[in-house]
């Protein structure tokens, strides 16, 4: 019989805490009898048709004298289907607890995700201190992460370090041609920058706009012969109107396209000249492996996991955070060379082979179930 490893997120959106579950159930799903509990949400579909069983339970920022009883309700229902071997709780240490109650000393995986915001060092402190009372083993997806857990004060012989893994795409043609249009991208006409973020204050949206209204009126970017400047920017979130709004005021709203979210991320990506990452806070980005998995050279700030995906002057250029003028400056330099951002690009894809595929962290995290 498979080992029965329940998973426990405490939300279905659309970012890379669900993404990169959503690899593991799927990837696993073949050595493993995988079930889950996750509230409602807009990334709930892709999870709702896997083929393993499922419970909800209401957001705990919700309603916690709901959600309480019914993750409980939850865990009782699944251990009777199966007895569950191994909980894998992500993003979410309070659901440590509940679980630790449930089911006695069955083994917890904890992995955390990144934090951000003002409170996102009480979070790490917090999720250390329920991980050495409750968890059996801990995973960290980027070495940033895990030094900073140490040093709060994590054991040491709980932590693993299994960076974020994505597979590489399979792109299809037409369907980014059918985005180009959607979109007005034309990359015989347009030289394009592109990201995909949440629409948040940790993202440093706000300073990729700055940056690109400076090179669109800097003399070292007009050596690309015809194409125009254009920058996509694709997610959704709450600054999605002020950013909006940001770009008209300063006169670059023509030229800056927000494509809402999209389910078909690879595909527009493939479009994508340059890829950049501006973020304040991050821990391991799907999306920049996402991007080194198509051969984008990449621009990304020297914050949380960045610098470890993007290797600086050999695959791409890592700049300070809120430095809308140093951002413009290497984006620029890319702009103008295109042997540079070829070899940027070729040297991307190794490292995504070396360390970032959906393989090594598949059987990384194997390993970790299968010694738990």
């Amino acid at each position: 019989m498979k080992k029965h490893i329940l998973f426990i997120l405490p939300y279905l959106n659309q970012g890379g805490t669900e993404k990169q579950a959503l690899s593991l159930i799927e990837g696993l799903g073949d050595r493993y009898k995988i079930s889950l509990l996750a509230p409602d949400g807009k990334g709930a579909p892709q999870f709702r048709a896997l083929p393993i069983s499922q419970r909800e339970f209401t957001r705990w920022d919700f309603n916690f004298f709901k959600g309480l009883p019914e993750l409980l309700s939850g865990i009782k229902e699944i251990q009777q289907e199966q007895a569950i071997d191994l909980v894998h709780v992500h993003g979410a240490h309070e659901l440590m607890l509940p679980v630790r109650l449930a089911l006695g000393k069955v083994p917890i995986i904890f992995t955390v995700h990144g934090y951000h915001g003002d409170s996102a060092q009480f979070s790490y402190q917090m999720s250390c201190w329920f991980s050495n009372l409750l968890a059996n083993q801990v995973i960290s997806v980027c070495e940033a992460e895990y030094n900073l857990l140490k040093e709060l004060g994590l054991n040491e012989k709980k932590l693993h370090l299994i960076y974020n893994g994505v597979k590489e795409p399979v792109l299809n043609v037409d369907k980014s041609s059918e985005l180009g249009k959607r979109f007005n991208l034309d990359p015989t006409k347009h030289m394009i920058l592109g990201t995909a973020a949440r629409l948040n204050e940790a993202k440093g949206l706000t300073y990729l706009l700055k940056a690109f209204a400076a090179l669109t009126h800097s003399p070292s970017t007009h050596g690309i012969g015809e194409r125009e400047l254009r920058l996509v920017i694709a997610g959704t979130g709450d600054l999605e109107a002020s950013l909006k709004q940001e770009a008209q005021d300063i006169g670059i709203g023509d030229r800056v396209i927000f494509t809402g979210y999209l389910d078909d991320l690879p595909n527009l990506m493939q479009l994508f000249d340059i890829f950049v990452l501006p973020s304040l806070q991050e821990a391991c980005s799907l999306a920049c492996a996402e991007a080194m998995s198509q051969a984008k050279p990449i621009v990304g700030t020297c914050v949380g996991g960045i610098a470890e995906q993007v290797s600086d002057r050999q695959t791409g250029f890592i700049v300070m955070p809120r430095d809308p003028d140093s951002l413009a400056t290497s984006l620029a330099q890319l702009i103008a060379d295109r042997d540079l951002r070829d070899r940027f690009s070729k040297n991307g894809y190794a490292r995504f082979r070396q360390m970032f595929s959906s393989e090594i962290m598949l059987t990384k995290t194997a390993d970790l179930y299968d010694a738990t």
